[in-house]
């Protein structure tokens, strides 16, 4: 069991994980430190002309947004989503997110754990 407020939660710089990435942090606000073998719940801030270039992952993703817009790239279809729209992506699906306003984006994304948790940069 965790109760918590996402201000308590450390953000990390995205750009360490995957090369490319600007103006983009995640907190993980459930994760299997907290027990959760099965799923972990992020959230993620992506400052104005902030981006995560296409990548894919074994792990499937859902993504709620809370606030601002993204520009999201799934398989070469490309969409402008706001607050309330939502996306989801299956294993090894190619994506990108791209904050294309002069606003901070905000979105909730729950993930799977797999065996395998590495992002992999893919040539758009």
């Amino acid at each position: 069991m965790k109760f918590g407020n996402y201000a308590d939660v450390p953000p990390q710089d995205v750009s360490a994980l995957l090369p490319g990435t600007r103006g983009v942090t995640v907190q993980w606000l459930v994760s299997k430190a907290d027990g959760s073998d099965k799923i972990a719940l992020r959230r993620f801030v992506v400052k104005p002309h902030g981006v995560m270039p296409y990548h894919k992952h074994k792990y499937v993703e859902a993504v709620y947004i809370i606030k601002g817009t993204l520009k999201v790239t799934i398989n070469g279809l490309t969409k402008m989503l706001k607050a309330g729209d939502f996306f989801y992506t299956g294993p090894y699906e190619p994506h990108s997110i791209e904050n294309p306003s002069d606003e901070e984006a905000v979105f909730l994304c729950a993930i799977s754990y797999e065996d395998d948790m590495s992002l992999q940069p893919v040539n758009a």
